[in-house]
């Protein structure tokens, strides 16, 4: 039973939860603003005292933690909330007013000037409606937020800004061709007209001049600048013109406009400049490329308007401020045009997993069901509470039927049908389970310990097929081994894949302790060959040859792209930039210099592309629904162990954190981490030692965020006590444990887990040992077991005497390309580029560097411990001397902890020049391993020391990034997962000036601090 807290959380996340649960009312003192006078009397009157005496929208502890992190005991805890006070979206009023008024209908329009569409609103709240239309307090909260929000009425002064330049760089989109002049009759009225208006009003660097805006625009200066502004504007054009986004984003609201986060441009309709668009606009008619497929239309017509019925367009919910992958654009006031609603469908058909049997597989159902119909947790509740039963909607109607009359939950199954069918129609469905059986290893089995040869692992597999009902049938066993022309008792195999199409199977194997790992990849006519281009001698990108020193080049653990590249591990060391980076071929890990390291790599056409330069082990790549590498990587510092997620685009850039940093956790090792069809991870959580790398089964709720689990005071920087801090009623775990049983630790379990992969309809294969109490030792084997995510239920599938390891069902997935560096990422705003003058190169632009370097050391919800004072350094980590095999050869540059000994060698490059604002720009090595270094006292030091970052982190060669965030943007996109700057969950919220304004730093236009020279060479204690 949850509590009235819990539910307020669970269905207001996203707004106002108000009577229904009773609020406390208490004697105030006197009032003496106009909001305590006018304002606080309305919200009071709609919150009334319970039986209970429990609180709605007040504060729930000292903590400042309210229901829907919405607190209304003051002028200062609602300012904090100022995503709730802005006429955002479709809706027409602000959020603070949206939840708490009663279903109201709404006009939608189009950009092709089709009939209106009308829709009721359906927003869940659960303090139902307290404020009506007609009532008084409906019209005084509305006077005053039109007004301006503030505490004493008066008109708030508008905002100035210093505009930084506009940009010369030409955007990029597949349909644009920059050296082909439009033809259409409206371009010469363009250019004449509209480009000098654009450039003059829009076109600033920290406006539409940011390659992070949607509406990207350039300088309009050259022809190819005129031509991509052109392309870039037409289809923010509608049949109706007076729609046209582009007319009334910028349009001030009392004539017409709507919500524009660069404010008003055009005062009124007669100004020059919006009749000039204007004018353009009715010559040109329309947008230009509109999709043609039937599922486009469907969405645009019915599954987007259900999306604004729900609620989710509300800014601080699904809106392109938000710190998450769906981040829905809101049109203007009703109206959605082309770009909105294309940009809405590519997102929302992301979160739709195709090759499911239904659509409760898919992340933009699932997200929305009860948790008892198989649902998850969702920040905004379950809006599709109501569905989850495809079998009971009426598919006519659904598709066809008046709109504003269906089921939310059977519309959007309609929509998917029509997509599988169109996408998927000649999909391969499940035909097969791959997999490995092996004797149990004879050695500890640790997930870095590849190179260990144990004969008799043999690649299979077996057909099977999954009906309707979710049972799976097996047939024939087939040995993929000796379909290879290996040896199954004399080979070792390792990792089947299938290619995103179903119709291919790659594995790795070797034949003696002698030989490296070779890619096979088995087509489905049953024809196996070595992947030739990965096993063709290694070169560096030059094309020249180089030494690998007598060292093995292992190439093995391959994951299909979407696209079918091939990404996969190799011990072949750096071949690409390396004259930059100083080294060449196979090196050592230094967390044990007895072991390669292992960096990840991809086979595009016929060539071998370095994906990963880091110096520890990167293992068992797989990919994201998104098309982005997600892999497991070897973490190893001064009193540091840990294998954690981390996620890479496939062209190079923002690699990037994926789970398990530090080890607040509550495990120090997070290992075959893969996405689900619902996008959660599934991964295996243990502690260092466990055997055969196996653990407990744990799905991973991406979106919830990192969870604090540390009962150490040492990892609560600033307030020891903050250890207290996270307030179950309204603090939600990402991490949920499907087997209390097996614990993930050393001993004491009841059970172990391994190797998750999925199935189509959303449950897992994994391998599991039932019997085995202590993970140092497991001496029974696994079998291959079917486990339900949602119940976490398990049923065997395939058994044996011996292990069984890596199962992998082989079918289609439906595939949504690959993703690719963008300015508009959260945290990896980023491009890598490829000429000559940039491609040995990485830009790296911190934006508050001395916050950042608040995230090296903390990783709980707790005031971040910023170091203000303290310069950030950067250092090269290196990798162990050509000839150090072990601790024993490594000299100076060995130590020890708590987690045994390590190999260290690290070179300072420099002090980045940090600027008044904290920003910071710095040029280094492409590829080179860095660590940040700060000096800085924390709990556990007598005086400020230097502390180093606990991870290294890569740029790619060629890429230009920004990271970090400016402090007054940290709480709405980062405090959601890592905690708000002062620790207090009542400050994480929106800001809406995060689409313009968030890397409008001084850095911005300053020469980047050249740190490609580094000093001399160092081993620890670094002092």
């Amino acid at each position: 039973m949850r509590s009235a807290a819990q539910v307020c959380l669970l269905l207001s996340t996203c707004g106002l939860c108000a009577s229904s649960l009773g609020c406390t009312r208490e004697e105030k003192p006197e009032r003496s603003t106009f909001y305590e006078r006018q304002i606080a009397t309305v919200l009071e009157r709609s919150c009334t005292p319970s039986s209970s005496q429990s609180t709605c929208h007040g504060a729930a502890d000292d903590r400042g933690n309210a229901s829907g992190n919405l607190n209304l005991e003051s002028y200062d805890t609602l300012d904090l909330r100022r995503d709730l006070l802005v006429n955002y979206g479709p809706y027409g009023v602000p959020g603070l007013l949206l939840k708490a008024l009663p279903p109201f209908q709404l006009r939608l329009t189009s950009w092709d000037g089709s009939e209106p569409i009308f829709v009721t609103t359906d927003i869940r709240h659960a303090g139902r409606s307290p404020i009506e239309f007609e009532a008084q307090a409906y019209a005084t909260l509305t006077r005053w937020i039109e007004g301006g929000a503030t505490e004493n009425n008066a008109p708030p002064a508008d905002p100035t800004y210093e505009f930084s330049a506009c940009s010369s760089a030409i955007g990029r989109d597949s349909l644009f061709d920059p050296s082909v002049e439009p033809t259409t009759p409206d371009f010469d009225q363009f250019r004449r007209e509209v480009n000098p208006v654009l450039r003059s009003t829009c076109a600033a660097g920290n406006c539409h001049g940011s390659p992070a805006n949607s509406l990207y625009l350039t300088c309009g200066e050259s022809d190819e600048q005129v031509r991509w502004n052109y392309f870039a504007a037409g289809d923010y054009v509608s049949t109706n013109t007076q729609d046209s986004e582009i007319l009334r984003r910028g349009l001030a609201p009392s004539q017409g406009g709507t919500y524009h986060e660069g404010g008003t441009i055009f005062t009124s309709l007669d100004d020059p400049d919006h009749r000039a668009i204007e004018s353009w606009a009715e010559l040109k008619g329309g947008p230009t490329n509109v999709p043609a497929n039937d599922g486009f239309f469907f969405f645009a017509s019915r599954v987007q308007p259900m999306l604004v019925k729900r609620g989710c367009m509300m800014l601080g919910c699904h809106s392109p401020a938000m710190f998450h992958d769906y981040r829905l654009r809101g049109g203007s006031g009703g109206h959605f045009g082309l770009p909105a609603t294309r940009t809405n469908y590519d997102l929302s058909l992301e979160q739709l997993a195709l090759e499911g049997p239904t659509v409760n597989s898919s992340r933009l159902v699932r997200k929305n069901l009860l948790l008892e119909a198989g649902g998850m947790l969702h920040r905004g509740g379950s809006l599709l509470a109501s569905g989850g039963d495809p079998s009971a909607c009426d598919a006519t109607a659904a598709a066809t039927g008046p709109l504003d009359e269906q089921d939310p939950y059977c519309v959007i199954n309609a929509w998917f049908e029509l997509e599988k069918a169109e996408r998927m129609g000649t999909a391969q469905a499940l035909r097969a389970i791959a997999f490995v059986r092996q004797s149990s290893p004879s050695g500890p089995g640790v997930p870095q310990d590849f190179e260990r040869f144990e004969a008799g692992a043999e690649a299979v597999s077996v057909a099977a097929t999954l009906d309707a009902s979710g049972a799976l049938t097996l047939g024939a066993e087939t040995s993929l081994s000796a379909l290879c022309g290996l040896d199954p008792t004399s080979s070792q195999a390792r990792r089947p894949a299938v290619s995103w199409d179903g119709t291919r199977i790659a594995f790795s194997a070797r034949t003696s302790a002698d030989a490296p790992y070779r890619i096979y990849v088995v087509e489905t006519d049953d024809s196996c060959s070595v992947e030739p281009t990965i096993d063709a001698p290694p070169t560096l990108d030059s094309g020249d040859a180089y030494s690998a020193g007598g060292e093995l080049i292992h190439n093995f653990d391959p994951s299909f792209a979407p696209d079918g590249r091939i990404v996969f591990a190799s011990t072949r060391g750096n071949v690409m930039n390396v004259q930059a980076i100083g080294y060449s071929g196979p090196t050592r890990t230094p967390a044990d210099p007895s072991r390669l390291n292992a960096n990840l790599y991809v086979r595009e056409s016929d060539k071998i592309r370095q994906l990963t330069f880091l110096l520890d082990q990167e293992l068992t790549p797989s990919f994201m629904r998104d098309g982005r590498v997600i892999m497991v990587a070897e973490k190893r510092a001064t009193d540091f162990y840990q294998l954690a997620g981390r996620r890479i685009n496939l062209d190079g850039g923002d690699y990037h954190p994926l789970f398990g940093q530090r080890s607040t956790i509550g495990f120090n090792q997070f290992t075959d981490v893969v996405e689900l069809s619902d996008k959660n991870l599934a991964a295996i959580f243990s502690d260092r030692g466990a055997q055969r790398g196996a653990g407990t089964l744990a799905i991973v709720n991406r979106s919830i965020g990192v969870d604090q689990g540390s009962d150490d005071p040492a990892d609560y920087l600033s307030d020891e006590g903050a250890l207290t801090w996270p307030n179950p009623e309204f603090y939600q775990k990402s991490i949920r444990i499907l087997d209390g049983r097996a614990t993930g630790k050393l001993d004491g379990t009841a059970g172990a887990y391994r190797h998750p992969s999925p199935l189509p309809d959303g449950r897992l294969l994994v391998s599991y040992a039932g019997d085995a109490t202590d993970l140092t030792a497991i001496d029974d084997n696994f079998e291959i077991i079917v486990v339900d995510p949602a119940t976490g239920s398990r049923s065997a599938l395939i058994t044996s005497d011996r292990d069984l390891a890596w199962p992998v069902a082989v079918y289609a997935k439906g595939n949504h390309g690959i993703f690719e560096s963008r300015p508009d990422e959260a945290n990896g705003a980023t491009r890598v580029y490829t000429d000559a003058e940039r491609r040995d190169r990485a830009q790296i632009t911190f934006l508050d560097l001395p916050l950042l370097a608040s995230l090296l050391f903390q990783n709980t919800r707790s005031e971040r411990l910023i170091p203000e004072g303290g310069l950030v350094e950067v250092w090269e980590n290196l990798p162990p001397e050509p000839g150090v095999r072990s601790y024993g050869d490594g000299g100076e540059y060995v130590a020890s902890d708590a987690f045994g000994q390590y190999y260290l060698r690290r070179r300072r490059l420099g002090v980045p020049q940090v600027y008044q604002d904290g920003s910071a720009r710095i040029l280094i090595n492409g590829g080179s391993p860095i660590t940040l270094a700060v000096t800085t006292e924390l709990a556990s030091d007598a005086s400020p020391r230097l502390h180093f970052q606990r991870e290294a982190m890569q740029f790619y060669p060629g890429e230009y990034a920004h990271q970090s965030f400016r402090r007054e943007f940290f709480n709405g996109l980062c405090g959601g997962c890592h905690g708000s700057v002062n620790g207090l969950e009542s400050h994480i919220a929106t800001n809406p000036d995060i689409l313009t304004r968030a890397s409008d730093v001084v850095a911005k236009e300053q020469t980047p601090t050249d740190l490609r020279n580094g000093g001399d060479e160092q081993g620890p204690p670094f002092e």
